[in-house]
């Protein structure tokens, strides 16, 4: 089997830190302004088609948080769900696993120049450890600094609501 580049794992990471802020205060779940008007459902989608088993896995986002962090600044925070599925169906239906991965991230947006950092990932209930080990061999996505284009979509969208 080839060698699968590692940004793509980094996309995942940095997809899901994009729009998932982890606050309290005037947090607003922008999910569904993600999954609209951007590709990150559909990488992580892809990712998984790449990484996880099954005839039936399935990589979605399943939150994006985005909240108010100071001037200029706002916390991320995101997680998507790998899932590893297998159905047989002959001579009868059968699930023979379903076991769902969370991929968490968090990361600090500047307003100004659409910078996101990605502060801290984890990986949950990967019960082989093969997502976690990706993550570990991945250690250099902690720190790094992605753009989001036209950022303020999303920021704006948020103060007004």
């Amino acid at each position: 089997m080839p060698e699968k580049p590692k940004h793509k794992y980094a996309a995942v990471v940095f997809c899901v830190l994009l729009l998932f802020p982890a606050g309290v205060l005037n947090a607003k779940d922008v999910k569904e302004q993600v999954i609209r008007e951007t590709i990150l459902d559909e990488q992580i989608s892809s990712f998984c088609r790449l990484n996880c088993i099954g005839n039936e896995r399935e990589g979605t986002l399943k939150s994006l948080i985005l909240t108010p962090a100071g001037k200029d600044r706002y916390a991320v925070t995101g997680t998507a769900a790998l899932r590893n599925r297998h159905v047989m169906r002959n001579p009868f239906e059968y699930v023979l696993y379903d076991h769902t991965v969370y991929v968490s991230s968090r990361g600090t947006l500047d307003s100004d120049t659409c910078m996101l950092r990605v502060d801290d990932a984890s990986v949950d209930n990967d019960y082989r450890g093969i997502f976690t080990e990706m993550l570990k061999s991945e250690s250099d996505v902690i720190g790094k600094e992605f753009i989001v284009p036209d950022c303020r979509r999303f920021i704006d969208e948020q103060a007004n609501q």
